[in-house]
């Protein structure tokens, strides 16, 4: 019993040392936490700072280049306007020339062509209304040879569409010709395949040793004589769409420039 009081000051002492421990540590996180916000209030200062500068520059520059764009555009509008002006008077200058030169032309020939009148004698007048009459009925015969000739290339050019177009036609016959025969010969040869098959159906019953064999050698010998009516009657159809497509191609169809009729 008389150690107790001894471990009650100890417990005491050690809540003692806990408080301020927890005081001391309290009192570092406000420190730590009035420091940091104190930071964080400088940044934010500093950062207002920085975007009102840049806000600042960046209207400055707006300005600046506002004002670049609108000197630009008068001096292009005062070029624009003195290359007007030159042009027009360039050509003011060029058509009052081209009025005089035409003026003094009119006047020359005008000179000229009472000098002829006082010298032409009177068969020069009848040579020229012949020359001229001559000259209107060759422009007519030529304009008339010209529309001949035109019509001539049209009709040549219309003819020889119609021929690549009967042309085109006869290939394509002649290709489902060639496929048709191909398909036939697909054909036969199944059925020359079909016939061995039969013949050796045939050999396999005269050679079975049971009924069980005979039966399947029958079955097979049916099968295949089936198959085979199949592809006679599908041949026979083919042979049939041949014939009225060679009847289309006939040579007198191939040399006819209209077309098969």
């Amino acid at each position: 019993m008389a150690g107790t009081p001894e471990k009650r000051e100890n417990s005491v002492l050690f809540s003692l040392r806990e408080l301020r421990q927890i005081e001391e540590n309290r009192v570092q996180e406000e420190e730590d936490a009035a420091r940091t916000a104190e930071e964080a209030r400088i940044r934010a200062k500093m950062e207002e700072e920085r975007r009102r500068r840049e806000e600042e520059e960046a209207r400055i520059r707006a300005e600046q280049e506002e004002e670049r764009r609108i000197r630009d555009e008068e001096a292009r509008r005062h070029h624009e306007g003195n290359v007007r002006v030159q042009e027009a008077a360039a050509r003011a200058q060029a058509d009052h020339q081209a009025k005089l030169e035409q003026e003094r032309l009119q006047h020359e020939m005008e000179i000229r062509r009472q000098e002829v009148a006082k010298k032409r004698p009177t068969w020069l007048l009848a040579v020229a209304g012949v020359l001229i009459v001559a000259i209107g009925i060759a422009i007519f015969l030529i304009i008339q040879r010209t529309e001949e000739s035109e019509k001539r290339r049209k009709e040549a050019a219309a003819l020889a569409e119609e021929n690549k177009k009967k042309q085109e036609e006869i290939d394509a016959k002649e290709k489902e010709i060639e496929e048709l025969n191909a398909d036939l010969a697909g054909l036969q040869k199944q059925i020359d395949e079909l016939d061995a098959e039969i013949g050796s159906a045939s050999e396999a019953v005269a050679s079975a040793k049971n009924e069980a064999e005979r039966k399947s050698a029958a079955a097979r010998i049916q099968a295949a004589s089936e198959r085979k009516n199949r592809i006679r009657q599908e041949q026979k159809e083919k042979e049939k769409e041949r014939e009225r497509k060679k009847i289309n191609l006939s040579d007198e169809c191939k040399k006819n420039p209209l077309g098969c009729r």
